[in-house]
């Protein structure tokens, strides 16, 4: 697969993703889901890959908030 190939099937699937709620929704869903977790965490002890996941849930936030900017714009 090119990399225009690629980039043009990421794009549908991302168009896709957001066609199902907007950007702040899915900010706002992933932080109710990220509290949900370290909830769980602090109950069931500690998580060697905790810091893993904090860093997967900071990125996919920081997505959703360069789409909703992207989202304002248009």
């Amino acid at each position: 697969m090119s990399a225009d190939s690629k980039q043009l099937a990421y794009g549908r699937m991302v168009q896709e993703l957001l066609s199902q709620s907007r950007a702040s929704t899915w900010i706002n869903d992933l932080w109710d889901m990220y509290t949900g977790y370290t909830l769980f965490a602090q109950q069931s002890g500690y998580d060697p890959q905790g810091h893993d996941k904090f860093v997967s849930f900071k990125t996919m936030v920081f997505f959703f908030q360069e789409i909703e900017k992207m989202e304002k714009a248009a």
